[in-house]
């Protein structure tokens, strides 16, 4: 998974790396809370929509760009497994 090293917010891209190094360790589907059903698969793609977003200012949200419609959810590839 990519290094958040050059994130604008330095404490939350510490914070990223630390997460995707214990995600990279987990058997890829392997759920991590049965009540909510949160999977690594959902924990690997909030880290790379971070890891895409990590440019944008610190605080920044979405509905502050002006967009009227919702943004469609980008395609991005399974992490890999060494």
């Amino acid at each position: 998974m990519a290094a958040f090293d050059d994130s604008a917010d330095p404490t939350l891209g510490a914070a990223c790396n630390r997460l995707a190094a214990w995600v990279e360790t987990l058997p890829e589907g392997v759920t991590i809370d049965a009540a909510s059903d949160l999977v690594e698969d959902d924990l690997a793609l909030i880290l790379r929509h971070l890891h895409a977003t990590r440019h944008e200012a610190p605080g920044r949200r979405a509905a502050d760009d002006g967009a009227t419609t919702p943004r469609a959810r980008a395609s991005v590839p399974v992490t890999a497994r060494g």
